[in-house]
């Protein structure tokens, strides 16, 4: 089987998983705009935030580069580089975040929340490594991801949300 073959039978999937995330992001945008002095004036929300949104475009791009039709070697760098994007788009966060003296959030719901996020990060990266020599374990790790990073930004949104709302 080709990589082609193989790719055009996750198009639904990453079809699905791109649109919701971005749909997500807006509602994301839409829900931290009604509070946004209190996401500024806290660290460790900011950091949510950001981590969610690094998430949620992380999702949005592998399914953009998933869909695109183009070679095995293509897909794999954009892969690698949208997770190495994202790991360094986080860091920063995670560090403020814990710093934070009026964090709202215990350290160990954030390191869970910022660490699963980073694994995921992590997962990416290795799948595109992965597609440069095999495909089929490559699309294993893919959704894994996905699907993780779907359901903890979804997890850190309402937290998010219930935070800034108190």
């Amino acid at each position: 089987m080709s990589y082609q073959t193989a790719a055009s039978g996750w198009h639904d999937f990453f079809v699905i998983a791109g649109t919701a995330s971005a749909t997500l992001v807006g509602l994301l945008f839409v829900g931290l705009s009604l509070h946004l002095r209190i996401v500024l004036a806290r660290s460790d929300a900011r950091g949510l935030a950001r981590v969610t949104l690094a998430n949620f475009g992380l999702v949005l791009f592998v399914a953009l580069f998933m869909v695109i039709p183009e070679g095995q070697s293509s897909a794999a760098t954009q892969l690698i580089g949208a997770g190495l994007v994202s790991l360094a788009v986080t860091v920063p966060s995670l560090l403020a975040a814990i710093r934070s003296p009026r964090r709202s959030l215990r350290l160990h719901h954030l390191l869970l929340r910022f660490g699963l996020s980073g694994v995921s990060y992590l997962a990416v990266i290795g799948a595109g490594a992965l597609l440069l020599s095999s495909f089929t374990p490559a699309f294993t790790w893919l959704v894994i991801a996905t699907v993780v990073l779907l359901f903890v930004s979804l997890r850190n949104t309402w937290d998010l949300l219930v935070t800034i709302g108190a």
